[in-house]
């Protein structure tokens, strides 16, 4: 059985202890969460650089594009203007 998006975001936001919906991190969680719960073939990557470690998302496809920005979206309560690329700040590898 699979869990719409928007349960599964309340599911999840209720999980995460101290959730702010305006801290890129925790809406990072949210993603990578997203991603283990629909088995996507999307995947984070962690990079370390000189300034620290920086975190990469590569996406598979544009339907798990859309799908996590409106995990993105939900979680961080309906601002239309966030998207996947937006909490990762440009990070994102396109693979399709």
């Amino acid at each position: 059985m699979t869990i719409n998006f928007e349960d599964f975001v309340i599911k999840t936001v209720n999980n995460i202890s101290n959730f702010d919906n305006e801290n890129m991190d925790c809406i990072k969680q949210v993603v990578k969460e997203a991603i283990a719960c629909y088995k996507l073939k999307s995947y984070e990557e962690i990079e370390e650089t000189k300034s620290g470690a920086v975190k990469i998302l590569h996406i598979h496809s544009m339907a798990e594009e859309n799908l996590l920005s409106k995990v993105v979206q939900s979680a961080i309560k309906g601002d239309n203007t966030y998207n996947v690329e937006a909490v990762y700040e440009g990070r994102v590898v396109r693979e399709y």
